[in-house]
């Protein structure tokens, strides 16, 4: 406790500093008085008396620094008086201290930028209650993920031994809501009616379900919406408690709005409204019952009872799935390939599904490495800067030294100086990766299926900024004070220049070396960028089988109208048919699926004839198509005929399949007339009448699969999403309202959804690649910038250094021209250091970025060549300035200077 009030006492004279030094100076002058009046009284002289008074309480300002350093921190002043000498310095040169502070700006603020993005998609825990207690019950043999079915969520809910609740939700569904004269898509969720309470959901307004909302009932009919929904749709609407929405052709009231920063538990997917299971059972009633299907998107998440270990509950779990296989219900799943291998486990639920992380987790730690190189380069840039000026400041550090200052004042001095730069430059660069930020944000929420992730720099984000920045100022700082302090007293201190020569060959070789791993990390940066440039190159280019230019689509969400979903046909029939009058339009088309998407379906397929294979390498890809489908996506026919009016409902049904399919079943053999079905569907035979060239159906990374097109005209079974193409004559764009007004004369039930050109489709399915060749871009261009603003500073100083050696050499008979290429031969050794280092580095590391390349391979020649060269000729650029400038001097000038 003592202790604790000497610091308290010490540090508040710190902080008041002059003002106890004034007391302290009255007090001792007035004790110099009172003493001289004494020895006075004595009989001394007036005189004498101050004499002996001086010598008894010493000199003021001797007795005045000893009182201070007992009574104050010292640490602390000197911190303080080091930060007030730093910024009278930097004052004094506003040109370097703005160049430092660019410089690291611009890398503190992209470094904070990529950590914020990793930290969104890597680590950022749910903001729900409780988080760490939360789990998924996941299945699988080598990889685990979410799945089930309602049968058995409600045999784990049945373990209350283990767990204080269970829930599940349904993701991915799409439901249309109405409120007054609009209808729209919104993205949705089916719950259990404890869902809110056991995931522990914050609610900004109102509650969530209640236990009995699994079963239908009037009841049952209650949303939840999110905050994001409630702001954008109803404008913050205090009143929204108990409005009615008519959500897929029902009234249902708003009984609650989750609270801001919780969208659901996968990351990244914004769930805009949240229903019930009982609203899903009066469109399914078999789903609470149905032990036929198992879902792949049907997560149970359950929360730990306290004292209960994870393992413990997941050997129990375990257990249960194995009990549940073998219910007679279920002899279906152990028939499957690889049921017998599949085993269930509990997964951590505090950061939500993993599907995001699996997606973007090599990329974002790409990304976060370059950043990292960048920001090295960007120190070594600044050290460099900082040895030059400590060159220049010598003398004055030997003045200082002469006088008894400390090695080690000296160097917290300057540490100081390199740590106000740095701090500086992270709070500019809090601006760089706010705007930066916004940019990545936009460009991963484009698309069908955007990814929305909170990217605003919060108090964690702030953190890793200032350690960043503290951590930066002492990396490019330490060393050039260790060698600004170490200096040859005398030589200096005669010194007229700027250093001693033996202070230069000291400090020359250390920034030699910066320069040549500044080269080589951008040797490394400017490789990988080609790399990922080059593979979205590749990826945008790549033949698809289809003509892309020109082509309007938009989607047709008809569930719930007051028509027969299976009058989707005739409602697309109309539609073209108004659209075909339209000028411009060549063609059109509706399907179930189109080129480029991830939404598709997939069946394995029957061809009596045939080789028999097993069922996985006998999946096609199937889509229902208008006769123009094919005509409008520019797929060529190799033989047959396409769809037309004599396939109609109560025809034969009939199939078009690609080339692929044609191969792999019939190899040479011509297949029209062949009679195909799908897997245990004998009773529907199809007669293949045509084949068509192959397409890119899901992702541009995948070769064209087998495929078969049926007519939408042969639909059996009620389909209530279908794609609308048209093929225009030139900007396909301005069609997009005047077709929504036909849609509302036609089917004013039916939402008109995801318009977008064929390249914007394309486009959205490339936001991973995008995003990582324009930043690593963007990376590898500053890091090019910073090695030429190095190189040159290097170069510059060099031919600074030798001018009296290269008047010698001029005046003996050296051309100019020898001068200028010495010169610039000089840098281009060192660089070639640089630069195989790179290359060694590149060709090591090729395991980071072989998964995400396309087209290319981590080794590519042709990139690190290009890569090789472009940092030779940034060489040439960088030392050509300072090489002209050697090559003009006057020897006579610089002879007579000596």
């Amino acid at each position: 406790m003592r202790a604790v009030r000497r610091f308290a006492k010490r540090l508040t004279a710190s902080v008041l500093g002059r003002r106890l030094d004034d007391r302290v100076r009255e007090e001792l002058a007035e004790h110099l008085t009172l003493l001289t009046e004494e020895y006075t009284r004595a009989g001394l002289p007036l005189d004498e008396a101050r004499r002996r008074a001086r010598l008894k309480l010493g000199t003021l300002d001797a007795t005045t620094e000893a009182y201070r350093d007992e009574q104050r921190l010292r640490p602390l002043e000197h911190a303080w008086q080091d930060i007030h000498y730093a910024l009278r310095t930097l004052r004094r040169s506003p040109t370097f201290a703005a160049t430092v502070i660019l410089t690291l700006a611009l890398g503190i603020g992209a470094n904070t930028a990529i950590f914020t993005l990793f930290e969104a998609v890597m680590l950022r825990p749910l903001p729900i209650h409780a988080a760490n207690d939360l789990y998924f019950v996941a299945h699988g043999s080598t990889r685990t993920s979410p799945s089930s079915n309602y049968p058995y969520f409600e045999k784990v809910g049945g373990r209350t031994d283990l767990f204080t609740g269970v829930t599940a939700y349904l993701k991915g569904a799409r439901v249309k809501v109405t409120t007054g004269e609009s209808t729209e898509s919104a993205r949705a969720q089916f719950v259990s009616g404890n869902y809110h309470s056991v995931v522990g959901v914050p609610m900004a307004l109102g509650r969530g379900f209640g236990l009995d909302t699994d079963r239908p009932g009037a009841a049952s009919l209650e949303a939840v919406i999110s905050e994001g929904y409630w702001t954008r749709k109803f404008g913050r609407d205090p009143r929204i408690l108990g409005r009615t929405l008519v959500i897929d052709g029902r009234p249902i009231s708003i009984v609650g709005v989750t609270a801001p920063g919780f969208e659901s538990l996968d990351p990244g997917t914004r769930v805009d409204v949240t229903l019930p299971f009982a609203v899903r059972a009066l469109d399914s009633p078999a789903f609470p019952t149905d032990h036929s299907t198992w879902l792949g998107d049907m997560p149970i998440v359950v929360r730990l009872k306290p004292g209960v270990e994870s393992e413990q509950a997941s050997t129990a779990i375990a257990a249960l799935f194995q009990a549940f296989l073998s219910e007679p219900d279920n002899a279906w799943l152990r028939k499957l390939p690889r049921w017998d291998r599949v085993r269930a486990s509990l997964i951590p639920a505090n950061r939500g599904t993993s599907g995001l992380r699996d997606q973007y987790s090599t990329a974002v730690q790409l990304l976060l490495a370059m950043v990292g190189l960048v920001l090295l380069i960007g120190c070594a840039n600044v050290a460099n800067l900082l040895v030059a000026r400590g060159s220049a400041r010598a003398k004055e550090v030997a003045v200082r030294l002469s006088m008894g200052a400390s090695r080690l004042r000296l160097v917290c001095q300057f540490l100081t100086e390199s740590l106000l730069l740095a701090l500086m430059g992270g709070a500019l660069g809090l601006l760089v990766a706010r705007v930066s930020l916004q940019a990545i944000g936009a460009m991963i929420a484009a698309g069908r299926n955007p990814i929305h992730l909170d990217l605003q720099p919060d108090a964690r984000i702030l953190t890793f900024t200032i350690a960043v920045s503290a951590i930066t100022g002492l990396l490019f700082g330490l060393a050039p004070a260790l060698a600004t302090t170490r200096v040859d007293m005398s030589p200096a201190l005669k010194s007229t220049g700027t250093t001693s020569s033996r202070r230069t060959r000291r400090s020359w070789p250390a920034r030699q070396i910066l320069v040549t791993v500044q080269i080589g990390l951008c040797v490394l940066l400017a490789s990988g960028a080609g790399l990922l440039g080059r593979t979205l190159r590749n990826l945008e280019t790549r033949s698809t089988g289809i003509d892309r230019q020109n082509l309007l689509l938009f989607s047709l969400d008809a569930s719930n109208t007051r028509f027969p979903a299976a009058r989707v046909a005739d409602l697309c029939a109309d539609l073209l048919a108004r659209a075909a009058g339209r000028a411009g339009v060549i063609s059109g088309s509706c399907s179930r699926n189109i080129p480029i998407d991830s939404r598709g379906n997939a069946a394995p397929l029957e061809a009596p004839g045939a080789a028999s294979l097993e069922l996985s390498a006998r999946r096609v890809f199937t889509n229902m198509v208008t006769p123009e489908y094919f005509r409008t996506f520019g797929i060529g026919m190799i033989g047959g005929r396409v769809f037309d009016e004599r396939d109609s409902m109560n025809a034969p049904t009939v199939a078009i399949v690609n080339g692929a399919l044609a191969r792999f079943f019939f190899g040479d053999a011509n297949p029209i007339g062949r009679i195909v079905y799908f897997y245990r569907d004998e009773q529907n035979p199809m007669t293949i009448v045509g084949i068509v060239e192959d397409a890119t159906q899901r992702s541009l990374r995948e070769d064209p699969p087998m495929t078969i097109y049926t007519p939408l005209t042969q639909l059996r079974e009620p389909e209530t999403l279908v794609t609308v193409a048209l093929r225009t004559l030139d900007n396909s764009s301005s069609l997009a309202e005047s077709m929504r007004a036909e849609i509302r004369g036609l089917a004013p039930d039916v939402v008109v959804d995801n318009v977008r050109t064929m390249e914007q489709q394309i486009s959205t399915e490339l936001v991973r690649e995008r995003l990582l060749a324009m930043l690593s871009t963007a990376f590898a261009v500053f890091a090019l910038v910073l090695s030429c603003v190095g190189l040159y500073g290097v170069v510059s100083y060099d031919v600074t250094r030798s001018l009296r050696t290269l008047g010698i050499r001029m005046a003996l008979g050296a051309r100019r021209l020898d001068v200028l290429l010495g010169v610039i031969r000089g840098a281009l050794v060192m660089s070639s250091i640089g630069i195989v280092a790179g290359l060694l580095a590149t060709l090591a590391g090729t395991r980071v970025v072989a998964s995400l390349l396309f087209g290319v391979t981590a080794r590519d020649p042709l990139t690190l060549v290009a890569a090789a060269a472009l940092l030779m000729f940034t060489t040439v650029v960088a030392s050509y300035i300072p090489a002209r400038r050697a090559a003009r001097i006057d020897p006579a000038s610089i002879l007579r200077s000596e």
